[in-house]
């Protein structure tokens, strides 16, 4: 069972990672509009591609279950690494006190 929740701590992992990694990039490039730009018309349309891809659209088609999936994903990975911390191996290792002092032992 702890092999399962790993394959699937890893698969939502990476799935959940790009897709908020594309959220993140895109909505800094929100927050700093001057990165992309104002002037020109081709600048215009990178905002505007940009603030779709962070809400959820494409042109008229909607990938709003794109961001549903990345939420899924991060639900998933929250549950299983809780799973995985309370069922994982975590007992504590008995520390060595003694001092090694090379060749005297």
């Amino acid at each position: 069972m702890y092999r399962i929740t790993r394959l699937i701590h890893r698969i939502a992992g990476i799935i959940g990672a790009i897709l908020m990694l594309i959220m993140a990039i895109t909505g800094l490039l929100l927050n700093h509009r001057s990165f992309i730009g104002y002037s020109s018309e081709m600048e215009m349309k990178l905002q505007k591609f940009i603030f779709g891809l962070h809400s959820g659209t494409i042109g008229k088609m909607s990938i709003v279950w794109l961001t549903d999936v990345g939420a899924i994903c991060m639900i998933v990975l929250s549950m299983t690494g809780i799973w995985m911390w309370f069922k994982g191996d975590r007992k504590i290792k008995p520390v060595d006190t003694r001092l090694k002092r090379g060749n005297d032992e």
